[in-house]
């Protein structure tokens, strides 16, 4: 990490806690996805499993809705923030739930679930074929035979594919009322590599004080892009039944221009 005036260029967000809180914040308030996890939570109603869980996003609403769940993610600082949030929650809520930092192409729990999930695009942050099928064959060794995983892609839309390095977008602005701060998020393309599938992003988030000052930081981070039919091998390879493929988080069908691809897979008998 190098620091200079008020910028910090960090290598990955996840192992420094000042962005982990910066993340949390901006990520608080997205609950487009919501619905489709609590619906198929209600439906098993079983144990889950949410890789890359984060500071709880999801974890939460899931717990509150009466399932037990184990959340596994490989920062720190990240579950500390899940930590505090089931602190706040009721205690039946709180001892549903457990924690595990640990490393997605690698946990061994010795425990399984019916359901997995892996949400917030967080499965395109590993960049190699290699990477991918020991996440999936770590899954499906942890789910019993017939149980479900929840798997949320970017679907690369040719649009999305052709824009150029340099193109910029300010997706996220919110403002926190405990700290009394605004963060924005604005993201660069720094480069496509269309051989690999990789997009190389930037990230500066701006957190604005009431008093006026700023602090950015910046990240860059690659980003591997999975097409559909490519994702459907993956599983199968993995030991899955392709279960769904959807456009959006209310089954929308999925088409070329689809900004998601999300899919159900089964773990064979």
């Amino acid at each position: 990490m190098r620091s200079s005036r008020g910028v910090i260029h960090a290598d990955h967000p996840w192992v420094d806690a000042e962005l982990a809180w910066v993340y949390d914040t901006l990520s608080s308030p997205y609950d487009e996805d919501l619905p489709w996890y609590s619906d198929l939570t209600t439906r098993l109603h079983g144990r889950v499993l949410e890789l890359a869980c984060g500071s709880g996003r999801l974890l939460v609403p899931i717990a509150q809705a009466g399932n037990e769940a184990v959340g596994l993610d490989v920062s720190p600082d990240m579950l500390e923030l899940a930590h505090q949030k089931l602190a706040c929650a009721s205690p039946s809520v709180a001892e549903r739930v457990r924690l595990v930092q640990g490393d997605m192409r690698t946990f061994a729990l010795g425990e399984t679930f019916d359901l997995a999930i892996i949400a917030a695009r967080s499965f395109c942050y590993l960049i190699t074929r290699a990477d991918q099928q020991r996440t999936l064959a770590a899954v499906a060794a942890h789910l019993r035979p017939g149980g479900l995983l929840a798997l949320d892609l970017l679907n690369p839309t040719p649009t999305w594919l052709l824009e150029p390095p340099g193109s910029l977008r300010q997706d996220l602005v919110h403002y926190d009322s405990v700290r009394d701060l605004t963060i924005a998020r604005t993201e660069t393309v720094v480069s496509t590599d269309f051989a690999a599938q990789v997009r190389m992003t930037r990230s500066a988030y701006e957190v604005v004080a009431n008093d006026g000052s700023v602090t950015k930081r910046f990240v860059e981070w690659p980003y591997r892009y999975t097409y559909r039919f490519e994702a459907e091998l993956l599983l199968e390879q993995a030991g899955f039944e392709v279960a769904g493929v959807y456009g959006g988080y209310q089954r929308e069908p999925f088409s070329s221009w689809s900004k998601w691809l999300v899919m159900l897979a089964r773990r064979n008998e």
